[in-house]
C-alpha cells in the first residue's frame, strides 16, 4: 500500500498520544470546506508501505498510534485492511485510528476488529450539495461508529451543510457517541 503524505510526528490526530499520520488521496465528497482539498483527487502516491515500516522499526518505542486519514481511507479497503493487518502484527502496542466520511457502513464494518479508534464526519443532514451518498448511509456508520471501543462522531460547523435548525436533530443522531465540533468559517 501507498500513501499520499505522511506527517512524522502528530500530537493532535489521535488524542491523548504521539501519532504517524498517513493520508490516503482520493475522495468520494466534494466538500467546500476541505482540510485537505489536494487530497480530493487522485494524486502521486509518494510514501510506500515499506517506507513506513522502516520509520516504525526506529521509533516504535516513541510513537503509541498510527492514524490513517484522507481524502478518504475507505475507499482503498482492498489494501489498507491487509496493511492495517500487517501493522497491528509487526508492532502490537501501536494503536491504530481510522478518519472516515462514513460513506459506507459495510466497508467500515470490515474495520472493526482491525482498529483501535474510528472518528466518523457527520458534515449535514443534507449531502446532496457535495456527495451521491445519502444520510441513511452516514447514519448506519454513526451507528457502527458507536460500536467500536473508541470512537468519535465529527461535527464541522459550516453554515451552508450544518444551519442552525438543523441542531436538534444532528444532536439526536449523535446522542450515545462521542462528539467533537470544529468551525469552517
Amino acid at each position: 500500500m501507498n500513501f499520499a503524505g505522511m506527517e512524522r510526528v502528530s500530537l493532535v490526530d489521535y488524542p491523548g498520544k504521539v501519532a504517524l499520520t498517513l493520508f490516503t488521496s482520493s475522495c468520494n465528497f466534494d466538500c467546500a470546506y476541505c482540510h485537505n482539498p489536494e487530497l480530493k483527487k487522485s494524486v502521486e502516491e509518494k510514501v510506500g508501505e515499506s517506507e513506513v515500516f522502516k520509520y516504525l522499526d526506529r521509533r516504535a518505542a516513541l510513537i503509541d498510534a498510527v492514524v490513517i486519514t484522507g481524502g478518504e481511507p475507505t475507499l482503498r479497503a482492498d489494501d489498507l485492511i491487509p496493511f492495517v493487518e500487517r501493522l497491528k502484527a509487526q508492532f502490537p502496542t501501536v494503536l491504530v485510528k481510522l478518519d472516515t466520511n462514513g460513506w459506507n457502513s459495510d466497508i467500515l464494518r470490515e474495520f472493526l476488529n482491525v482498529i483501535d479508534y474510528v472518528a466518523v464526519d457527520l458534515k449535514s443532514l443534507n449531502y446532496e450539495p457535495f456527495s451521491t451518498v445519502n444520510l441513511k448511509q452516514i447514519q448506519k456508520s454513526i451507528e457502527l461508529a458507536k460500536t467500536f471501543s473508541t470512537h468519535e462522531i465529527r461535527i464541522t460547523m459550516f453554515p451552508p451543510y450544518v444551519p442552525e435548525k438543523d441542531f436538534e436533530e444532528l444532536a439526536r443522531m449523535c446522542s450515545g457517541g462521542v462528539v467533537g465540533f470544529s468551525s469552517a468559517v
